[in-house]
């Protein structure tokens, strides 16, 4: 067995993790400082010397790591005091990464992340700083290599940007930012007056409606931001084997992943895009399956209408031919309204506690939304087999179309509870190998039967391997 010298990274890799490391240690000295009542002076001069001090630390990490390929695997050291050793098999590979940051532009380099099925982020490999060219080198090595030309393209441009940052999801990540920068202020800045805290002082319904509103406010323009730092410039491409996809404005990033690892596609309709006919797709792959939604994201805006049209451009492994869902049957219907209708009303009487009989109106109204989003969760559901593929769709708050590839399903099952049998009702649930599912509740028994059949037919029949060279024993 051949094995090449161990490498060090670029030297760039001390700046970008001194300045994360850096950063952090200042921002908590800094606090601390304040806190503690400091001068301006000292709480500088105490987070310049932060910042110092991880950049020291980060150089004598950076001695510490090295990376080597051999024939069968590639090899990652780092650890100053308790050495670590990763080791990822060249056949495991699933994917190569690369983010460009500020400090890569800078010095021309760029961080390579080496993604492996079913590991989390801690087991993956990443090389903060290397040159381009090695980039390109491991990347051949590890069965990734340089882009051909592309049979699909898709790209978002300005206006898909701008309706994409209008109808971002991400308000509940923006109001954790609000409450954070609240925490701040109230326990970092000192803003009691008379040992009175903000929240003490909402007093009235007014003004707690007020202060929602402009929490509520402040996040939609921060997940508005949020939306085109992270989506800005992004483009998929496919070529016979590979997709790849590149998005962000300060961070560059750039995924490769291949064809034949992709498990299935989602369709999301959310609250704010389902009424407007948008959509966004996003992939189900085993590296990347524990990963956040925007790290999965195939698409973050297509019109639905054209959603299946663009994912047999991108993935031809999930081409459909149109077709309608076996639905739910109109006597499932109390089964989807009636949980949702009791679960509206018991939310009613949260404001009814809180602001006594005012509000008793908001059980009926909030019962009313309730019933109306069972509705639309029955209208919604269902079922299809076409060819390869099998379609789930479900609806709670966002309507979840799942396409995935037959032969790729980790595990599928047919749920039946006492109550669905007297009715000859079933669900039918599969889990794709990265872990994502799809559900289709309340079928006709005999459909989801015939489905679930079906499916195990095709998972005992061996999947279809392409044909080359077998690898070399260890």
């Amino acid at each position: 067995m051949t094995s090449e010298a161990p490498r060090r990274l670029h030297y760039a890799a001390i700046v970008a993790d001194g300045v994360r490391s850096g950063l952090q240690l200042a921002g908590s000295i800094l606090v601390i400082a304040i806190v503690q009542g400091g001068t301006p002076g000292l709480a500088a001069a105490m987070a310049l010397a932060g910042i110092g001090l991880g950049t020291a630390v980060s150089w004598i990490d950076w001695r510490a790591k090295t990376y080597w390929l051999d024939d069968i695997a590639l090899h990652y050291r780092s650890g100053v005091f308790t050495p670590d050793e990763k080791v990822v098999p060249r056949s495991r590979v699933q994917g190569v990464d690369t983010v460009t940051g500020p400090i890569q532009r800078l010095f021309g380099v760029v961080e390579l992340r080496v993604q492996v099925p079913g590991a989390s982020d801690a087991d993956e490999i990443v090389l903060r700083a290397v040159t381009h060219s090695e980039a390109a080198r491991l990347r051949g090595a590890l069965g990734q290599p340089e882009p051909a030309a592309p049979d699909a393209r898709v790209r978002l441009g300005r206006r898909g940007l701008l309706l994409t940052a209008l109808t971002s999801p991400q308000i509940s990540v923006a109001v954790s930012a609000v409450a954070a920068v609240y925490a701040l202020f109230q326990n970092v800045i000192d803003i009691e007056r008379d040992g009175e805290g903000l929240l003490a002082r909402l007093d009235s319904p007014q003004a707690i409606a007020a202060a929602l509103a402009i929490v509520l406010g402040a996040a939609y323009a921060l997940s508005f931001l949020a939306a085109i730092v992270v989506f800005a410039g992004f483009e998929v491409e496919r070529d016979a084997q590979v997709l790849r996809i590149r998005r962000g404005l300060l961070e560059r990033r750039a995924q490769s992943i291949p064809l034949e690892r992709v498990d299935g596609v989602v369709i999301v309709e959310g609250l704010a895009r389902g009424p407007l006919g948008l959509a966004a797709l996003r992939l189900e792959t085993a590296a990347h399956g524990g990963e956040k939604a925007i790290a999965r994201t195939l698409l973050p805006l297509v019109r639905r209408a054209r959603a299946e049209d663009v994912i047999a451009r991108l993935v031809p492994q999930l081409a459909i031919e149109p077709g309608e869902l076996e639905r739910p049957p109109p006597r499932a219907l109390r089964r989807y309204v009636l949980p949702q209708a009791i679960g509206g009303a018991a939310l009613g009487l949260l404001p009814v506690v809180l602001w006594t009989g005012a509000a008793w109106p908001a059980i009926a109204i909030l019962a009313l939304l309730g019933a109306l989003m069972g509705l639309r969760g029955h209208s919604g559901a269902g079922v299809r087999l076409a060819g390869n593929v099998v379609v789930l769709r479900e609806v709670r708050i966002a309507r979840r179309t799942l396409l995935a590839r037959r032969h790729r399903l980790q595990e599928h099952a047919l749920v039946s509870t006492a109550l669905q049998e007297r009715a000859s009702l079933a669900d039918l649930r599969v889990t794709v190998g990265s872990g994502g599912r799809g559900r289709a509740r309340h079928l006709e028994a005999s459909t989801a039967g015939a489905a679930f059949a079906a499916l195990r037919r095709a998972s005992a029949q061996p999947a279809v391997r392409p044909r080359g060279p077998a690898p070399s024993p260890p």
